[in-house]
C-alpha cells in the first residue's frame, strides 16, 4: 500500500511524530530503539553545561566508550531538524576525529559549539552527537522522501560513490537518482532495495515526508545518519494530493514503452534522447504535439534511413523516434544497423549491433556521441587502431576484416562519387524550391481552408522526398568529414590548430549570414533584402509558437573592430602531408580532391539544411494562416499533430475547427499531465521510467581555447545585450544564427553533438563552446554569474571571483530637471563589480557623517570616473562644470581608506584625482603625438609584466609620466604619447586606471586582461 504522508508536515500534534522528531540526537536515540531495517552508529550524547564542566571528564568519556576508533562529533542543536526548519549543514561538524587523543576531542567539540554562537545566546543546553565513523562505505548520502519543488511522489536521492561519507552535504559531489515511490523493490539492486526498505520503516513510523542522510555499506547494510522533517513540503501550496492519478499517468507512460517492440533482436529497446538524429537538440526535451509530429513527418519516419541506403547502408523501414510521455527518443538499436554497410552479413551486423548495445551500456554518457565513440560509421585515420577492440570481444579475425574491408569500400566509393551524389541533392533541393514558390503564390490570398490543408500536405509531401533524404544524406558525408579531422589530429597528421584554422575557412551559410547581417547593419542591404534570403530562419525550427526572422525585430550591432568578408575560397590542409595520411590508409584520392570533400560535405549539410526549412517554414506559416481563419491561435496550435491536419481535409469546413478545438483540449491535457513524469536521457529497460539516474554528460569542446566572461543564459536574459559574453541555450537550434552577429565570447548548449549544425558554426567562427552538457552541468554553468570556460582541457568552472564583499563606490554630481542636486551613477560600474564578488553601495555626495558609512565591514572603495576636476590641478584654466561636492566626498572617503588600510580603484577622472590629492600633474586635453579617440581600443605597456595589452579610451585629460605623484609607481605606460595609463601603490593599497573597466572594449580578450589586473589586486589586497 502507498505511503501518501504527503501534506502531513502540518499535523504537529500527532503523537506518534512528536514522539521520534526532536534534535538530531535524540531522534536517533528514538529510532534506534526502534528501527530493524537499518542500523544507527554507536552515540554519545553530551550537553555543553556538562562538556564546560568539566572538559577532560568529558573527552575520557569518550575515549572509554570508543576504543580507539574514529568518530565523528556531529551539531545536534534545538535550532536545527526541527518542524518550523532544517538549518541543515548551518552548524559543524568534524569527521576523522581520533578518540584516544584527548586535544582532538576537545578541539572538535569546542568547534561544533562555537559554531552555535553565532545565532544562539545561550547554548549551555545544547546537545552534542558524538558517533562512531562509519567503514566500508559503499554509497551515503541523502535522502528526500518527496520531490521537493514539484512534490511528485519520487524518492529523491543524492549520493556518492567514493567512499567519503560528507561529499554531499558538504557540497563537494554527489550523483543524482530518481526513484518512482511506486517502484517494485524487488527490481533494484541489493544496496538500493534495502535502503528504501528501511527508508519505509521509518516513514511508517514517523508518517510525515522526511529528509534522510544514510549510507550503505559494502554489506549492504544501512545506516542512519540523521532523519528530519522535510520543511520544504511544507511551503508548496500545490501538493499533489491525488497519488493514484499520478501513479496512473506513470503506468500510462511504462505502457508507451511496453508499446514499443525492437524487430532486429527481440530484445527490450534501448532508447536515448541525444542520439544519432538527437531530438532533444532539435525539438527540445518536452515538445508540443506540433514539433513532434512534424520531425517525425519529415525526418524521423523514413527519411532519416532513405537517404542512408544509396551510400550503401543497411536498409531498415522502421520509424526511429518514439515517445515517451512526452519526451521524443531515439531508437539505439535502430541507430545502429541503419549506420552498418550493406554488404556486411545479417548476422554478422546483428552481432555488431550487439556489441555496440554493450559498450553503450558500459557508458550510458556517450550516447550523444555514438557516432564517434560506439559505432564505426566510416572509414578514417584511425579505424584500424579503434577496431583491434573487436578481437577483445568475441569476434573473429575475419569479421573484424569484413567490417573493416565493407567500412574501406562504402567511405572510399562516398568520397569518389560524392561530386555526383551533390550534383543530385542540389538538383533535388532546387525542385523543392519551385514547389515552396508556387504554394506560396497560391497561398499569399487564399481564404479557402481545405486549399491550405491541401497545401500543408503536399509541401510536407515534397519536402520528404525532395528535402530531408537529400539533407540526412549530406549529413552523413559531413558526419565523415568531421571524423576524418578528428582522426587526422588523432593520428598525428595535424594538430588541433590546424584543424581548428581549417574549419574556420570553411564558408557555410552562417559566413555569409554573418556578412549579410553586418551589410545589413550599415544599411547596405535592406530589411526586405535580407529577409528575402533568412526570413525563414526561427529560433524553434518546429516550432510554431516562436517567430520566424521576418517577424523579427532586430537591434543591428556589429564589431567595430571585426575584419567581415565573404569568404570565397577555403584554406585546404596542407596537401603534402595529407597525401601521405591519405596513403597510409590507401586511399588513391588526390589531396586536393580530398580537401574538396571536406569543405563540400560540411558547406553542403548547412546548405541543404537551410534550404529544406525554408519550405518547412512555409509549412508553419500556413498552419498560422489556418488558425486565423479558423480563430485558433499559434500556442493552442502546438497541440495539434501532422495527423490532425490530414484528417481535416475530410471534414466539412464547419465541422474543421470543432475538430481541432477538442483536439487540442483533450491534447493539452494529456501533455500536462505527463509533463511531471520524470524521465532519464537514456532507458535500458522498463524498470528505466521509474529508476531514473541523472547522468553527468560530457560536453563536446569546440576550439582550444580558454576564455572567462559574463554568463548570459537566454531562457532567461532574452533583451540582454550578448557582446563579449558567453552564452547560454538548451538547445543547439540552427534559428539561434542571428547569436554569432553579436560578438560572443563564447556558447554553451545542454543539448547537441560534436557534429550539429551549432558545433560547426563555433568550429568556423573560432568560438570556444560546450555542445550538448546535459542538465546537470548546464544547471551548474547556468548558476554562475561569471564563467572560465577551457575547451583545451575540457572544463567548465567559475571565473575568478570573490564571494560577499562590500564596496562602497563614489558618483557623480548632477542636477535633476527641478534643479535639485542629485547624485548619478552608472549601473555599468555596478555590474562589473558584482561580478567581481561584490556588493556596490553607492556613497552620496551629500553625506554629513563619513564615518557612518564605514560602520558596516567595508573591503573595497571604488572611485568612479567622469567629469574634470577644479582648474588648479591642470596646467591650464578650463570652463567644464566642477563637482564640489563630488570633490569633498571622494577626497574624504579616499584619505579614511587609506588612514584604514581599505583598498581603493580609481577609475579615469578617480585615478586624475588621486594623483593630483598627492602631489602630480595633469594636462588638460593635450595635443598629443598620437590621436587616441574616444571609444577606440590602444594598446598600453604593462611595467612590471614587460607585455602589452589592449584598453579602452574615454578621456581628454591625460597624467604625463613626469607627473606621477612620488608616491605612486607607473603600472601601465602609454609609449607613444608618454603618458601614465595605470598606477598603484602597495603601501596604501591603491590600483588607479585611466581607461573604464566597466565599459566595453572592441577588442575580444581585452576585458578579461583588464579583469585580471583588478582580481589580481584584490586577490593581493583583499583577505
Amino acid at each position: 500500500m502507498e505511503r501518501d504522508y504527503i501534506g502531513n508536515l502540518g499535523d504537529r500534534d500527532n503523537k506518534q511524530t512528536i514522539k521520534f522528531i526532536s534534535t538530531k540526537a535524540n531522534t536517533l536515540k528514538a529510532l534506534n530503539e526502534v528501527i530493524k531495517l537499518g542500523y544507527i552508529e554507536e552515540m554519545l550524547i553530551i550537553t555543553a553545561k556538562e562538556y564546560h564542566r568539566d572538559k577532560k571528564k568529558t573527552a575520557d568519556k569518550i575515549i572509554e566508550k570508543f576504543k580507539g576508533e574514529k568518530i565523528v562529533v556531529r551539531s545536534s542543536s534545538t535550532n536545527e531538524d526541527c518542524f518550523v526548519k532544517s538549518n541543515a549543514g548551518h552548524y559543524t561538524s568534524i569527521l576523522d576525529v581520533d578518540s584516544t587523543n584527548e586535544t582532538a576531542i576537545i578541539n572538535a567539540i569546542d568547534t561544533v559549539l562555537k559554531s552555535y554562537t553565532l545565532d544562539i545566546d545561550d547554548i549551555e543546553d545544547e546537545q552534542v552527537l558524538i558517533q562512531h565513523q562509519a567503514v566500508d562505505v559503499l554509497y551515503s548520502g541523502v535522502l528526500f522522501t518527496y520531490d521537493i519543488q514539484g512534490q511528485r511522489p519520487y524518492y529523491l536521492i543524492n549520493y556518492d560513490d567514493s567512499g567519503s561519507t560528507d561529499s554531499v552535504t558538504s557540497g563537494k559531489g554527489g550523483k543524482t537518482l530518481w526513484i518512482a515511490r511506486n517502484t517494485e523493490l524487488s527490481e533494484l539492486n541489493t544496496a538500493w532495495k534495502n535502503l528504501l526498505e528501511s527508508v519505509q520503516e521509518i516513514e511508517d513510523l514517523l508518517k510525515i515526508p522526511l529528509d534522510i542522510e544514510f549510507a550503505v555499506n559494502k554489506k549492504n547494510e544501512v545506516i542512519i545518519f540523521q532523519v528530519r522533517p522535510l520543511v520544504a513540503n511544507t511551503k508548496n501550496k500545490n501538493a499533489i494530493n491525488a497519488i493514484n492519478d499520478f501513479y496512473s499517468k506513470l503506468n500510462d507512460v511504462k505502457k508507451d514503452y511496453d508499446r514499443i517492440e525492437c524487430s532486429l533482436d527481440g530484445q527490450p529497446m534501448i532508447l536515448s534522447d541525444m542520439a544519432f538524429w538527437n531530438p532533444s537538440e532539435i525539438i527540445g526535451t518536452s515538445p508540443r504535439n506540433l514539433d513532434y509530429s512534424l520531425y517525425r513527418e519529415i525526418i524521423t519516419s523514413r527519411a532519416w534511413n532513405q537517404g542512408l541506403v544509396p551510400m550503401g547502408y543497411k536498409k531498415l523501414e522502421k520509424e526511429l523516434m518514439y515517445k515517451i510521455g512526452v519526451k521524443p527518443y531515439i531508437s539505439i538499436q535502430y541507430s545502429f544497423y541503419s549506420l552498418i554497410p550493406a554488404e556486411i552479413s545479417e548476422k554478422l551486423a546483428l552481432k555488431l549491433v550487439d556489441f555496440y548495445v554493450n559498450k553503450l551500456k558500459q557508458d550510458t554518457t556517450a550516447h550523444d556521441k555514438i557516432e564517434f565513440e560506439i559505432v564505426y560509421t566510416s572509414y578514417d585515420f584511425n579505424t584500424e587502431n579503434r577496431t583491434k577492440e573487436l578481437l577483445e570481444n568475441g569476434f573473429t579475425r575475419a569479421e573484424r576484416n569484413t567490417i573493416v574491408e565493407a567500412l574501406h569500400k562504402l567511405t572510399l566509393n562516398t568520397i569518389e562519387k560524392h561530386g555526383l551524389i551533390s550534383m543530385k541533392d542540389n538538383a533535388d533541393i532546387n525542385h523543392l524550391e519551385n514547389e515552396r514558390k508556387r504554394i506560396a503564390s497560391l497561398d499569399s490570398e487564399t481564404n479557402n481552408i481545405h486549399r491550405i490543408l491541401e497545401d500543408i500536405t503536399e509541401l510536407l509531401d515534397a519536402i520528404k522526398s525532395l528535402g530531408t533524404p537529400q539533407f540526412t544524406r549530406q549529413a552523413r558525408m559531413a558526419f565523415m568529414a568531421k571524423s576524418f579531422c578528428s582522426s587526422l589530429v588523432e593520428a598525428g597528421w595535424f594538430t588541433n590548430d590546424e584543424i581548428d584554422e581549417f574549419m574556420k575557412s570553411i564558408n557555410t551559410v552562417s559566413s555569409k549570414f554573418d556578412y549579410d547581417f553586418h551589410k545589413f547593419s550599415l544599411g547596405l542591404m535592406s530589411r526586405n533584402e535580407f529577409n528575402k534570403i533568412y526570413g525563414h530562419l526561427r529560433s524553434g525550427t518546429y516550432d510554431i509558437r516562436t517567430d520566424s526572422y521576418n517577424q523579427m525585430v532586430f537591434r543591428p550591432v556589429t564589431e567595430k573592430n571585426k575584419n567581415y568578408k565573404d569568404k570565397n575560397v577555403s584554406k585546404g590542409l596542407d596537401e603534402n602531408r595529407l597525401k601521405e595520411a591519405l596513403t597510409s590508409i590507401g586511399f588513391d584520392i588526390h589531396p586536393k580532391e580530398f580537401n574538396n570533400f571536406l569543405v563540400s560535405a560540411i558547406e553542403g549539410r548547412e546548405f541543404l539544411k537551410f534550404e529544406f526549412t525554408k519550405s518547412l517554414s512555409l509549412v508553419i506559416d500556413l498552419i498560422q494562416n489556418l488558425g486565423k481563419l479558423l480563430e485558433i491561435d499559434r500556442k493552442s496550435l502546438s497541440y495539434i499533430t501532422v495527423e490532425d491536419l490530414k484528417h481535416c481535409k475530410k471534414l466539412k469546413v464547419a465541422e474543421i475547427k470543432k475538430y481541432l478545438t477538442d483536439t487540442i483540449v483533450n491534447n493539452r491535457k494529456e501533455y500536462y499531465d505527463k509533463l511531471n513524469i520524470i524521465l532519464p536521457d537514456v532507458i535500458l529497460s522498463k524498470l528505466g521510467v521509474s529508476f531514473i539516474p541523472v547522468n553527468e554528460a560530457r560536453p563536446n569542446f569546440i576550439t582550444s581555447q580558454k576564455v572567462e566572461g559574463e554568463v548570459v543564459n537566454l531562457e532567461r536574459e532574452t533583451d540582454e545585450d550578448l557582446m563579449d559574453k558567453i552564452v547560454m541555450i538548451p538547445k543547439a537550434d540552427p534559428g539561434y544564427e542571428w547569436i554569432f552577429t553579436k560578438g560572443i565570447k563564447g556558447f554553451i548548449t545542454k543539448y547537441g553533438g560534436m557534429a550539429s549544425h551549432m558545433a560547426i558554426r563555433c568550429a568556423e567562427f573560432e568560438i570556444p563552446a560546450a555542445i550538448g552538457c546535459g542538465e546537470k552541468i548546464y544547471n551548474y554553468a547556468a548558476s554562475m554569474n561569471y564563467m572560465e570556460l577551457d575547451c583545451a582541457n575540457g572544463s567548465i568552472k567559475e571565473g575568478m571571483q570573490c564571494e560577499d564583499l562590500r564596496a562602497l563606490i563614489t558618483q557623480r554630481e548632477g542636477v535633476n530637471q527641478y534643479g535639485d542636486s542629485t547624485d548619478v551613477l552608472e549601473s555599468a560600474y555596478i555590474r562589473f563589480y558584482e561580478l567581481l564578488g561584490f556588493i556596490p553601495q553607492p556613497a552620496s555626495n551629500h553625506v554629513k557623517n563619513v564615518g557612518k558609512l564605514f560602520e558596516r565591514q567595508c573591503d573595497l572603495l571604488i572611485v568612479v570616473g567622469g567629469g574634470a576636476l577644479p582648474c588648479k590641478f591642470y596646467d591650464r584654466p578650463h570652463n567644464e562644470e566642477l563637482q564640489p561636492h563630488r570633490d569633498a566626498m571622494e577626497e574624504k572617503l579616499i584619505r579614511h581608506c587609506i588612514e584604514q588600510e581599505i583598498p581603493i580603484i580609481a577609475t579615469c577622472r578617480g585615478m586624475q584625482y588621486m594623483n593630483a590629492l598627492f602631489g602630480g600633474k595633469l594636462l588638460y586635453h593635450p595635443d598629443l603625438p598620437v590621436e587616441r579617440p574616444r571609444g577606440v581600443d590602444h594598446e598600453v605597456y604593462l611595467v612590471e609584466e614587460d607585455r602589452t595589452i589592449i584598453v579602452n579610451n574615454y578621456h581628454k585629460d591625460v597624467v604625463p609620466i613626469d607627473g606621477l605623484a612620488p608616491c605612486f609607481k607607473p603600472l601601465a605606460i602609454d609609449k607613444e604619447n608618454q603618458t601614465i595609463e595605470a598606477f598603484g601603490s602597495d603601501e596604501m593599497k591603491i590600483l588607479a586606471l585611466q581607461w573604464h573597466p566597466e565599459r566595453k572594449f572592441e577588442t575580444s580578450n581585452a576585458l578579461g586582461e583588464t579583469r585580471k589586473l583588478v582580481v589580481n589586486f584584490i586577490q593581493k589586497h583583499i583577505k
